[in-house]
């Protein structure tokens, strides 16, 4: 591993203890919390339609792409609805202790998906480790979605009220994917005469897309009420996005 990707590695890693400090160590109310995760969803979706999906197009041809967002997609699907049991969050009664279930139910599923988010864009950090301005390009996608995305999943861990340790190990889990895919990609460069990052990218989106859409954005819009207030929170995450992405290249 050359010095330049361990930096990018150990940048990557500061970013989200950075990102997952915040809510974790303040005070917040249901309110608050809530729009934060609100932030997050834009943040995400900003992603997805700014950088990863245009991403992925450009790097490789449009079947493989198109093919690997979709396989993203339905791999966190199966993981959240298919391969984990949910019967222990819908058998709480009504009220607070139904909403923590859910809210570790969302906690869980989103990690999982942020996770393997995480760890197929260290596969192609890896793989474009020896090509500096490649490198540098996925190095810019991922630490600029990386501290939102521990923000995001340590303000659902507070909703769930998540005892410290325990959420501490999880988002250590979750900061440590991407260096994981990165150093378990480098035996497969001298292998490969042309790599393709489109799909360790596509494979990112597709998990990001369920992420946003199927876990942070129901959360951040079921209490009736205030809304305009949490549509307002997800706008200005897309548009910090935008602003990157317009400014950033």
């Amino acid at each position: 591993m050359d010095l330049s990707l361990g930096t990018y590695l150990a940048l990557i890693v500061l970013a989200a203890a950075g990102g997952a400090a915040l809510p974790l160590l303040g005070r917040w109310s249901q309110r608050q919390l809530h729009l934060f995760v609100a932030f997050g969803a834009g943040v995400f979706l900003g992603a997805i339609f700014f950088h990863l999906l245009p991403e992925s197009l450009a790097q490789g041809d449009d079947r493989s792409a198109q093919f690997s967002i979709l396989a993203g997609f339905l791999l966190v699907l199966v993981v959240d609805r298919v391969a984990v049991p949910r019967g222990e969050a819908g058998a709480e009664s009504p009220g607070e202790r139904s909403d923590m279930g859910r809210h570790r139910a969302i906690g869980f599923t989103a990690m999982v998906g942020l996770s393997l988010h995480s760890f197929t864009a260290g596969v192609a950090l890896g793989l474009g480790h020896t090509n500096p301005q490649i490198s540098l390009v996925i190095f810019l996608a991922i630490i600029s979605h990386k501290a939102v995305a521990a923000f995001s999943l340590a303000t659902v861990f507070k909703l769930s009220n998540q005892a410290l340790r325990r959420s501490l190990v999880l988002l250590a889990l979750f900061a440590a994917s991407t260096p994981l895919g990165a150093l378990m990609a480098l035996p497969l460069v001298p292998s490969l005469s042309q790599w393709q990052p489109a799909v360790p990218l596509a494979l990112a989106t597709g998990t990001f897309m369920y992420v946003a859409t199927v876990n942070l954005l129901p959360e951040a819009f079921h209490q009736p009420y205030r809304r305009a207030g949490t549509f307002a929170a997800l706008g200005l995450g897309i548009l910090m996005m935008a602003v990157i992405s317009r400014f950033g290249g």
